[in-house]
């Protein structure tokens, strides 16, 4: 008779599991873990032959992978064995690095990373010399969490619909809101406040998706514009991009506050028709890697960026 096997699964696996049981999808999973999602389905595969049971249920008419009785038993244990492992990990690097600064890598999309961002990470720096700050970009709301090391992430959530939205644990950082803006060069300020404005100069759009408030349609609607005063506007990818067209005199911009705020406190911009400013679908929220021991330097930067998000304009 043979003796069951005492040898402990592949810590690869393990994550795997873990990862597909808490995301419930093998391609977040993947995204996360930054291998394939083909390289997850058989690790997962592995894991269930070598334990001799199936741990979770997926696939059919399950739209999430949801653990089995047995995946969730073993879920708890994993979770709990990760966490130790990464206390440990974080305590030897505590005590390699002794005196050197703190480390923090954070990743954001481009437009918040350069218009809003990088000049409070600056301050944040000049505040605590001991902390050092390392800026990464990431598109489409997926941070390479593994391959670039990120303690923290700024991620664009919209509340409602089908794109991404805020997780347990997500830290709201701010709103945003909408309105016309161009240089202060291109409309007098005797006339910034003349619907007519509009029909004068071109008209700059941000390629987004799910996001009616930055669109020009809708505000060529909102501004009581007649049919004839439509044209097609020049659609530019990014904010940062239409921002620095707009600046450069360019054409009239919807910029989505706070993120040119400092644009705006500057002089480069100036809003036009404040009064119908909207609300945006979407917002931005901070996401510490999860699973993990933190930097006892995170707290410190997350509260400062807080202060600075709630700061008036």
């Amino acid at each position: 008779m043979s003796l069951p096997s005492t040898r402990t699964p592949p810590l690869a696996a393990l994550r795997a599991f873990e990862a597909v049981a808490r995301l419930g999808s093998l391609s977040r999973a993947a995204a996360e873990l930054n291998v394939t999602k083909s390289a997850v389905s058989h690790q997962l595969r592995a894991l269930e032959a070598d334990l001799g049971v199936a741990l979770l249920r997926r696939g059919g008419t399950t739209r999430r992978a949801e653990p089995t009785e047995a995946g969730a038993d073993l879920l708890a244990s994993v979770q709990q064995a990760l966490t130790l492992l990464a206390t440990a990990c974080g305590n030897v690097r505590a005590a390699a690095r002794g005196r050197r600064p703190s480390r923090l890598n954070i990743s954001a999309n481009p437009s918040l990373a350069a218009l809003w961002l990088a000049p409070r990470i600056g301050r944040f720096i000049e505040a605590h010399p001991g902390i050092e700050v390392q800026v990464y970009l990431h598109a489409n709301q997926d941070p390479a969490w593994i391959e670039q090391d990120i303690d923290l992430a700024f991620l664009h959530m919209r509340a409602e619909g089908p794109h991404r939205r805020p997780e347990p644990g997500d830290i709201p950082l701010m709103a945003e809101s909408v309105v016309p803006v161009c240089s202060p060069s291109l409309v007098p300020e005797g006339q910034r406040a003349d619907p007519a404005v509009f029909t004068r100069h071109r008209w700059l759009e941000e390629k987004h998706v799910a996001s009616p408030e930055t669109r020009w349609r809708t505000w060529h609607e909102r501004l009581g514009l007649a049919p004839r005063d439509w044209q097609d506007p020049l659609v530019l990818s990014g904010l940062s991009t239409v921002v620095s067209a707009a600046v450069a005199g360019v054409g009239i911009a919807l910029g989505r506050l706070p993120l040119i705020d400092d644009e705006i406190a500057r002089g480069g911009l100036v809003p036009l028709a404040p009064g119908l400013c909207l609300p945006g679908s979407w917002g931005y929220v901070m996401r510490m890697r999860p699973h993990r021991t933190h930097d006892a330097a995170l707290p410190t930067l997350v509260e400062f960026l807080l202060g600075e998000a709630q700061a008036p304009a």
